[in-house]
């Protein structure tokens, strides 16, 4: 009987695939990943979700090699696949970015930013891109200012002192503020951004696609349980970014009219994007939809 039993639970214990996810950073632009592998709808789907950190370049390459299957961080990707890496766009998690920019308690105003070093990601990253239009959108010019790009680690060079001002995501923003750090401007209020996306190569969207829809399938599970569900997601967030419920709560209800139910960009996100990308990588011409998009596996989904 032992032996029959543990045959029968054998056959019906289903192997997971390995699904491996890369993010910019801990953010909570990835609340979703973190959503879908605690209350468990990637196993749902047959996935063994590895969730992990990389900074564009090492993300981009592992794409291209096959070691990734995604990349979150959608205006990275946009701007490789602008560049002809053959990556694109497959689904799209938000579209209002959660960063902010944050300076020490002495500086009140953008205006007192003149002539100083603030703190971004890397060239290009969507950090960036935040940065210079919250700096534009004030009548600077990219002269005024000096952007010190230091990854991941924005918030150890603001909080050490190594500079006056940081672009900080949301999560970074409330572990700042808390220290007496001040906010000067949100993206979110004045920027649509699409964010927290998936990316892939063009070789496994030809390749892999039976795997990769379901994956996808999977993440647009993730998205609308996370915007539906608050009282599931709370404590996911709250052990994932090391959150009191009180700033889980807040940080949830700012960013919760975000969330891309279809898994799309809206027009102005892509417009906004597409329009600083011409800008800053001086295309001659402005992109297309089909150079950085592909939306043919959300589109086989919607047509089951």
């Amino acid at each position: 009987m032992a032996c029959s039993s543990s045959g029968i639970f054998a056959q019906q214990t289903k192997k997971l695939r390995p699904l491996k996810i890369a993010l910019p950073s801990n953010t909570i632009g990835a609340t979703h990943f973190y959503v879908g592998k605690s209350l468990g709808i990637f196993e749902s789907y047959g996935f063994e979700p590895q969730i992990l950190v990389l900074e564009p370049r090492a993300a981009l390459a592992a794409l291209l090699t096959g070691d990734l299957d995604f990349y979150t961080a959608t205006g990275t990707t946009t701007r490789a696949a602008l560049r002809s890496v053959p990556v694109r766009i497959v689904l799209v998690g938000l579209n209002r970015p959660d960063h902010t920019l944050v300076a020490t308690k002495e500086i009140t105003s953008i205006e007192q930013l003149k002539g100083k070093v603030i703190a971004g990601y890397t060239a290009q990253a969507t950090v960036n891109v935040v940065l210079t239009e919250l700096m534009r959108r004030k009548g600077f010019r990219p002269d005024d200012y000096k952007i010190l790009n230091v990854g991941t680690a924005r918030l150890a060079a603001l909080t050490g002192g190594s500079v006056p001002a940081a672009v900080l995501n949301g999560l970074e923003t409330v572990y700042a503020v808390k220290q007496g750090f001040r906010v000067l401007a949100r993206a979110a209020d004045v920027i649509e951004l699409s964010t927290g996306g998936l990316g892939t190569s063009v070789a496994s969207l030809q390749n892999n696609r039976d795997f990769l829809r379901i994956a996808v399938q999977a993440s647009l599970e993730c998205i609308r349980v996370t915007a539906a569900q608050k009282d599931k997601v709370l404590p996911v967030m709250m052990k994932q970014l090391s959150l009191s419920h009180e700033d889980a709560a807040y940080i949830y209800d700012a960013t919760h009219s975000a969330w891309a139910l279809d898994g799309k960009p809206t027009p102005g996100a892509t417009k906004f994007e597409f329009e600083i990308d011409q800008r800053d990588m001086g295309l001659k011409e402005f992109p297309k939809p089909e150079q950085v998009f592909d939306f043919s596996l959300l589109e086989e989904l919607t047509r089951r």
